[in-house]
């Protein structure tokens, strides 16, 4: 008998990512680039007047992700969230209809070159993994989340994105062992996340089957990688302005109490958080503070998103603020 499996599900167990096409349509993706180009004119910016193409007139945020001015929140912004492919992948990855999402963040990123912005230079890789390596509540390694992008606009090789060490995710527990183990200064504890050296990262390419991959896709199209994958963020120097929405599900049977009070709290505070749904949660406004202007809180800041989303049953169920 065949085997009924997706092939992106089989990617993702094998390699560690997948690309799933089409999650979004090109007219669809082309809506929400639209939308992502208004959203950013609030800080100044025209696409047209290469004169905007700077920090002064961006939004404040490190290699293209903001994470504050209700940007997480923003209607168009929940609106890619709930794309109904969207969700029905993340409904046959748990195999469970009763989800939770995080309130992530969205990726503005500009190319950076002569012919576009010049005030800053490409950003060095940061390797790292979105889990806690050593855990003391629950077994170490294991697979725990798929975090998800949505690309809206095209990624080829000079158009910025993901980054991955293919089969990195399988290697770790080797790693550690034969490393001296997990460095302290490197590990970000309970925040879920874990930084690698250029040493570390020869320990892994010198591995039979681990390769260095840019990701590409087209509009439309939803990455999904597991959060052991050792990945990073190349920066666009090309012409495609990158536009990207994170989503990351999880099912709600993974949330505490606790866990869904805090949620509810960063719904009505309109916070964003990282890509955990649950059973963690980290706010990264509670852990840095207000965006930065030129060494000042932003003037430009604000809690509430432009355009509010609204309150569907759907949505509600996926902040976690109504049963299912």
């Amino acid at each position: 008998m065949p085997d009924a499996t997706p092939g992106w599900k089989r990617d993702l167990e094998e390699h560690g990512f997948a690309v799933v096409k089409g999650t979004v349509t090109p007219e669809r993706a082309a809506h929400y680039e639209a939308k992502a180009l208004a959203w950013a004119g609030q800080f100044g910016f025209n696409r047209e007047d290469k004169s905007t193409w700077n920090a002064e007139h961006l939004p404040v945020g490190e290699n293209g992700l903001v994470n504050d001015y209700g940007a997480s929140h923003e209607a168009w912004v929940w609106d890619a969230r709930l794309e109904p492919k969207v969700v029905e992948t993340f409904e046959e990855l748990w195999g469970t209809e009763e989800l939770l999402v995080s309130f992530d963040a969205v990726n503005f990123s500009l190319p950076v070159g002569p012919h576009a912005r010049t005030d800053i230079q490409p950003a060095s890789p940061w390797p790292h993994i979105d889990q806690q390596p050593e855990p003391t509540d629950r077994p170490a390694l294991q697979f725990e989340l798929a975090q998800g992008l949505l690309a809206m606009t095209k990624s080829g090789p000079d158009d910025g994105g993901l980054v991955v060490l293919k089969g990195s995710h399988k290697l770790l527990p080797r790693f550690f062992a034969e490393t001296g183990g997990i460095k302290a200064e490197q590990d970000w504890g309970t925040r879920n996340y874990y930084t690698f050296t250029d040493a570390d990262l020869q320990w892994f390419k010198r591995q039979p089957g681990v390769e260095e991959i840019k990701v590409e896709t087209s509009p439309g199209d939803m990455i999904l990688w597991d959060s052991r994958l050792i990945h990073w963020n190349r920066t666009p120097t090309g012409e495609q302005i990158r536009v990207v929405v994170y989503a990351c599900y999880a099912p709600r049977s993974m949330a505490s109490e606790a866990v869904l009070a805090k949620r509810r709290e960063c719904w009505d505070k309109r916070r964003a958080t990282t890509h955990w749904p649950a059973p963690f949660i980290v706010v990264p406004r509670d852990e840095y503070g207000p965006p930065q202007r030129n060494g000042v809180d932003d003037p430009q800041d604000h809690d509430r998103p432009l355009e509010e989303p609204e309150e569907t049953g759907q949505l509600l169920k996926l902040v976690g603020m109504m049963p299912y």
